[in-house]
């Protein structure tokens, strides 16, 4: 397979990476890249990409991870880019105070860390567990228990003293509540805002009732995210049968629909999983939710072994036109697209604007802006304020 002018544009060597993962050559890159998400690297043009280097699919990817001297450099034999595996964080190798290894707990995928307070979620192991999930129960039968509040605050604090990201990113798998998980996630968030100054996205489920949304603003969360994986209605209900039966296609719609009008511009999101759809159909689904006001973000499914839902064929030529109308749809909307940025593990409308000729230097004062201390602490203050104003206007 072809990678042909991808060496010349770094973003769009990122989504064929990501679609076809990379053969780590070099022993200490191998020994390094142990985990099941992949391996971090910042590309030319500080492009971040989380690149698959365990499943099986990468065995065939036309991409090697290589060392020359001190630096790394990812080739396909005849053309090559320098890549810099970024560092594990320090804070991996500590713990909190009962004795948990902060890295159980947070997660760094670039300007974003995920904790995940709850390793539950209702379908695990059951027919209801949506078919794409790559959390895998550990097969021990024993239960394992949620973080407290104290060991995520810990984690945080450790995570903002290394200064490795600006938005702490909460989730929480499936509960059967009419809340969607919020009030379980509620003394997270509140304990997070109250000790730290930092900003905070929720993934949730979108909730039965909206004044669960009003209050998710309410607790402290910046942003939200309800993520729908699938556009397409009947392969939603095959591949998310849980959410589909339990939640409802349209409830997701009709929540972010109403979240549009709680929270900022360019705050609500949610994925659309390339390659488990025809492109076409994640392009009306980008339509969709833009002319909602909503964010798409869009990750690139990662087959495993047992689970072939991949749309075949599935070819980076044919996905890059994806990414091109996300940007052009979501410019021309008025959303702003410009929080949803440097995330490895997915491609953004920001990102995907690198695609588009002319448009790649639009986001740079922005984006070196809002890497320093002065922009997070800005963004953080404005985001305070204009909650305040909110909540007094709609208790009032």
């Amino acid at each position: 397979m072809s990678t042909t002018g991808y060496f010349d544009n770094p973003w769009a060597l990122k989504i064929d990476l990501m679609l076809r993962g990379v053969r780590v050559v070099d022993p200490l890159a191998k020994a390094w890249a142990c985990g099941t998400t992949g391996i971090d690297m910042l590309l030319p043009e500080e492009t971040l990409v989380n690149i698959p280097c365990r499943e099986e699919f990468t065995e065939h990817s036309p991409y090697e991870l290589r060392r020359r001297g001190e630096c790394h450099y990812i080739t396909d034999g005849t053309e090559e880019a320098a890549a810099e595996i970024l560092p594990v964080p320090e804070f991996y190798s500590r713990k909190t105070t009962t004795g948990v290894p902060f890295g159980d707990i947070a997660v760094v995928h670039g300007s974003y860390t995920v904790i995940t307070p709850s390793p539950k979620c209702d379908f695990f192991d059951t027919d209801s567990a949506c078919r794409y999930c790559t959390i895998i129960p550990d097969g021990t039968g024993e239960p394992k228990r949620d973080f407290t509040v104290e060991e995520v605050l810990e984690a945080v604090g450790a995570v903002l003293k290394e200064g490795l990201s600006k938005i702490i990113y909460l989730s929480v798998g499936f509960t059967d509540g009419d809340d969607g998980g919020i009030e379980f996630l509620e003394p997270y968030i509140r304990a997070i805002k109250k000790h730290h100054s930092c900003l905070v996205a929720v993934e949730a489920l979108p909730p039965k009732k909206n004044r669960w949304i009003d209050r998710t603003y309410a607790l402290g969360a910046d942003s939200i995210l309800y993520n729908m994986g699938i556009y397409d209605p009947e392969l939603f209900e095959v591949i998310c049968p849980g959410r589909a039966e339990l939640v409802g296609r349209q409830r997701y719609l009709d929540a972010l629909k109403y979240a549009v009008g709680i929270f900022p511009n360019g705050t609500v999101a949610s994925h659309l999983i390339v390659g488990l759809e025809p492109p076409g159909s994640t392009r009306i689904g980008i339509d969709c939710l833009t002319k909602m006001g909503v964010v798409p973000i869009l990750p690139i499914y990662r087959p495993r072994p047992g689970r072939a839902l991949r749309i075949e064929p599935l070819t980076t030529e044919i996905i890059i036109p994806v990414f091109k109308h996300l940007y052009t749809t979501v410019k021309k909307s008025g959303v702003n697209f410009k929080w949803v940025r440097d995330i490895s593990m997915v491609t953004t409308p920001a990102e995907a604007s690198m695609l588009m000729e002319g448009a790649a230097g639009e986001l740079t004062p922005l984006k070196n802006f809002y890497s320093s201390r002065f922009g997070l602490k800005a963004a953080w203050g404005l985001s305070t304020i204009r909650r305040k104003l909110r909540v007094k206007n709609t208790e009032a």
